[in-house]
């Protein structure tokens, strides 16, 4: 006996036919002849008496009717529950992300994703990426978006893979050309990350492997909107990652005075969405994770249509 057999019964109890009972369940009449057979099987007699195309129930019906009513009754209240809980969720959506995109897409797609689950609730924190990794590897968060590190057997990951990009002031002479080279920005005065940031530490290997002389003359916590303001003459650049150009978009900037170009030797800029691999991700975050893979591949195209996103 199953609850299917006992939804059945107490349908053709109450229609008193098998085929209203089908169309009441939306099943074939041969499915629910075959369950009412089958729950019979499985008591040893007969719960119908057929008379004149009608099942009529024995007195062992009213009885087992009787008793599978609260069953019934409880998985009705046990997957409306359910329901509920992937509609809203006991526990907030716990995000860490890096401070790039913790400001604006996160919160974007939260809200529109409360428009789709209006109760749901969010825990979002600001970090470095390392930290972001190891809260993912933790299990303390449900999702991470995060600049890549050395791959954790314990964090799975999303990959996106491209190339940073060059800040020029828009009367430079080199604006004229395509794809700028180390040696093009030879003793130019760059508007740069602080040393410790990958994006410098890669600047100094290329100038080196290049013979060009890197100037970081303006070093910046966060160079990526900054540079907006500093690369305001010829004799000064900057290299940002495609998310900054985004960021730069999205804060309304004047750009009017700077142009972006591709450079010869690329720096590259890898980012991903992080969940941890030993931990099932509740109902309810699965789906936010889809929002959030969605709303990245919006800000990808659209730094793909200004021209400047290069994939690696």
């Amino acid at each position: 006996m199953n609850l299917w057999h006992l939804k059945v019964f107490n349908e053709i109890m109450v229609s008193g036919t098998i085929s209203q009972a089908a169309k009441n369940l939306k099943r074939t009449q041969s499915s629910i002849s075959a369950a009412l057979s089958n729950l019979e099987k499985h008591i040893g007699y007969n719960l119908f008496i057929r008379k004149k195309r009608r099942l009529h129930p024995v007195p062992e019906a009213y009885y087992l009717k009787e008793e599978s009513k609260s069953i019934l009754q409880q998985m009705r209240v046990l997957d409306q529950s359910l329901i509920k809980k992937n509609e809203t969720g006991s526990e907030p959506i716990k995000i860490a992300s890096m401070p790039l995109l913790a400001e604006i897409l996160i919160p974007s797609t939260i809200s529109k994703f409360k428009k789709k689950s209006p109760n749901s609730n969010f825990f979002v924190s600001s970090r470095q990426s390392s930290a972001v990794y190891q809260e993912i590897s933790t299990q303390t968060f449900d999702i991470g978006i995060a600049e890549l590190q050395n791959k954790n057997a314990l964090v799975n990951q999303k990959e996106y893979h491209y190339e940073c990009i060059c800040v020029l002031f828009s009367g430079d002479p080199l604006s004229k050309k395509k794809i700028i080279t180390p040696k093009d920005l030879s003793k130019k005065k760059c508007a740069s990350f602080q040393p410790n940031h990958f994006i410098t530490k890669n600047l100094i290997k290329i100038f080196e492997k290049n013979k060009a002389i890197f100037n970081p003359h303006y070093q910046f916590q966060n160079a990526g909107t900054s540079c907006v303001n500093i690369v305001d003459n010829a004799d000064t650049y900057s290299v940002i990652s495609p998310i900054s150009f985004w960021l730069i978009s999205k804060f309304n900037l004047d750009t009017s005075k700077i142009i972006f170009r591709r450079l010869s030797s690329s720096i590259p800029y890898s980012f991903g969405i992080l969940t941890p691999s030993h931990q099932p991700m509740s109902q309810i975050a699965k789906s936010f994770l889809n929002y959030l893979e969605n709303a990245i591949e919006n800000m990808l195209t659209e730094i793909d249509n200004e021209g400047v996103l290069f994939k690696i």
